[in-house]
């Protein structure tokens, strides 16, 4: 009895302490490790909202780019660093739920084992495009095509496994068409392509052909997210478009190294939510072209558990590799 007394008193004073610990958090600076370069949209991103978090809870909150190896290098780093919250990672779609199957050989740690999830941030959809010239109207039309001449409608992406590949060979696979996959070493040689007529069509993210849409060089199919487009109201989904159950975004969450306490987790996830809904911040984040994440930090594992197995499932089906 007095022994049970005695571990129910210290495993209180532990949970007292962290509590305490929870409240004072942060004492000092907090850095966030961005894996990619700066100037991307996702780093634009997170500066803002730690600048706001930074003037929320007094303490700094910087920003660290550890770019490389498709994001999987900054991932990585952050799984060694002290599991006390002052230590963040921003988690993207890529490095989370693609590159562990994709470049398994390059990544050394296990999304779902080695990170505490805080919160989560952004979501950003795609949708496919043609040039204003193409024939091609609508998806139908799109998949029709595919149909006749199977293995000859080619689609561009910014490179092999990218998102926009990925995106392609998703709708792919749900449509039951063969598709020529042409990459690019990057968008914009991507999107040359597509507007000098020698690639059919593609999937590209709404923020980075929002201007291309609007100056009519390309005309909008469909968007690959569950729901209609705030950016994009007008364009029907891909679900709606007949390929049911179709839903595919990128998206940004932030998280910390495993074994950081519930309890600062927990505040820093209702301190980033509280930024978020401030409308000055709000507003950078419309025009940025992301969509506020919706998805609860306790749901976060199975989030990330079905994202992995969507794109295994992908591509293993469509034989996607990269060369070393």
């Amino acid at each position: 009895m007095k022994l049970t007394t005695r571990l129910l008193t210290a495993v209180w004073l532990v949970g007292a302490i962290t509590l305490a610990s929870a409240q004072s958090f942060p004492t000092r600076a907090v850095k966030v490790i961005m894996p990619y370069p700066p100037g991307q949209g996702a780093d634009i991103l997170l500066r803002i909202i730690c600048e706001r978090l930074s003037t929320q809870l007094g303490q700094p909150f910087v920003i660290d780019n550890k770019a490389g190896a498709s994001g999987t290098i900054g991932t990585y780093l952050a799984t060694s660093q002290p599991a006390d919250g002052y230590t963040l990672v921003m988690g993207s779609s890529g490095a989370m739920s693609i590159s562990p199957t994709l470049q398994p050989e390059i990544v050394k740690y296990d999304t779902l084992k080695d990170f505490e999830p805080v919160s989560g941030i952004a979501t950003v959809a795609q949708v496919f495009v043609v040039p204003a010239s193409s024939p091609i109207k609508t998806l139908n039309d799109l998949i029709k095509t595919a149909r006749q001449s199977p293995g000859q409608v080619t689609f561009a992406s910014s490179g092999k496994g990218s998102t926009q590949h990925l995106f392609a060979e998703y709708f792919a696979g749900m449509a039951g068409i063969s598709l020529q996959h042409i990459p690019y070493k990057g968008a914009a040689p991507a999107l040359t392509g597509l507007l000098g007529g020698q690639i059919a069509f593609m999937s590209e993210t709404i923020p980075a052909i929002m201007s291309q849409i609007k100056a009519g060089t390309v005309r909008a199919l469909a968007v690959t997210s569950s729901k209609r487009s705030p950016f994009l109201p007008d364009v029907p989904t891909l679900a709606e478009s007949g390929i049911a159950g179709y839903s595919a975004e990128g998206w940004i969450t932030l998280l910390a190294p495993a074994g950081t306490p519930a309890a600062i987790a927990d505040k820093l996830d209702a301190e980033i939510h509280k930024a978020m809904a401030d409308p000055e911040v709000r507003k950078k984040i419309v025009e940025l072209g992301y969509v506020e994440m919706t998805t609860a930090r306790g749901k976060m594992r199975d989030f990330f558990s079905a994202e992995i197995e969507k794109w295994k499932k992908v591509i293993t089906a469509a034989k996607i590799t990269i060369d070393q």
